[in-house]
């Protein structure tokens, strides 16, 4: 379908581009009003005040609850002019919402597995960073106008795409927070724990939260290639994730005598070496170690 037949406008795409340029501002207006909304609301209420002001990740929390339903409401016009489905990305919206409050009841009982804010040489910087991880894949489809699909876009195919490409992402990028958040705790021995925090800790998460994801993806899709596809997928990432986690753990088993210094120089690149030995090996260990890459349902956040 051309630019012409789904805008009206002119053949030369300016008509795109404009509608592209409206959704970028609506998304950045969206963020600062809800911004100023959730300073509002927390000087507002002391017991919100005093929480933000003790822990500065809550404030995250409030903001992004704020930040969905506002940015829902400025796309909502433009929505309405491209005939986009507004029922099917309100209803988006509202689960989506509905996932950033699980995040927030669950990131508190994993708080104090991060890095506390005095915490000598820590600014506490990581547990802020990860809830951003965590929940920036919902923000960026509701304040990129994502949700909102267009009439040829709007099937029950398309938004099921739509939601498992963001399945995906979240279940990835939240492997990945848990295998830094892991690494960073691991205790048998103690040296032993830069082997299993950077990078490893962050590769065999995320390639666990891929598996995941893509499982998960394979479940929502209602192509039989894509879901194919998608569980082959899932497939290898799990094995890829079960061999980089077992590299990990013995390395870091030289922390027994091995000082930290010395299992930062060993652990730091003892990774991307299993991937260069299983290109070498590739009988042997290629279907254990596999480098592929993560595949969305093509336009399902446009």
């Amino acid at each position: 379908m051309t630019p012409t037949a789904r805008t009206g406008g002119a053949a030369d795409g300016q008509p795109t581009r404009q509608a592209k340029a409206a959704r970028i501002m609506a998304g950045v207006a969206a963020g600062g009003a809800s911004l100023v909304l959730a300073l509002l609301l927390t000087s507002s209420s002391p017991e919100l005040f005093e929480r933000a002001r003790a822990e500065d990740e809550a404030f995250i929390f409030v903001w992004a609850l704020i930040a969905l339903p506002v940015a829902g409401l400025l796309h909502t016009p433009q929505a309405l002019l491209r005939r986009a489905r507004i029922s099917a990305g309100w209803a988006l919206i509202a689960g989506y919402w509905l996932y950033v409050v699980l995040m927030a009841a669950l990131a508190w009982q994993v708080q104090g597995f991060f890095p506390a804010h005095d915490a000598p040489g820590k600014n506490g910087g990581l547990f802020g960073a990860a809830i951003l991880l965590v929940i920036g894949t919902p923000l960026f489809a509701v304040g990129s106008g994502a949700v909102f699909r267009e009439e040829p876009d709007a099937t029950t195919p398309r938004l099921r795409e739509h939601i498992a490409a963001v399945t995906i992402l979240c279940c990835t990028l939240t492997g990945l927070v848990a295998g830094l958040t892991f690494g960073y705790n691991f205790a048998l021995p103690r040296n032993g724990f830069p082997a299993m925090f950077l990078p490893g800790g962050a590769l065999w998460g995320l390639l666990a939260g891929a598996a995941l994801g893509m499982r998960a993806g394979a479940l929502l899709t209602s192509s039989a290639n894509s879901r194919h596809r998608m569980t082959g997928d899932a497939k290898s990432f799990a094995r890829t994730s079960t061999a980089l986690l077992g590299c990990c753990l013995c390395v870091s088993q030289l922390g027994w005598f091995l000082p930290t210094w010395a299992m930062v120089a060993v652990g730091v690149p003892a990774p991307f070496v299993l991937f260069v030995v299983a290109a070498r090996y590739e009988g042997r260990l290629g279907r254990w170690v596999q480098l592929r890459q993560i595949e969305l349902p093509r336009g399902a956040l446009h």
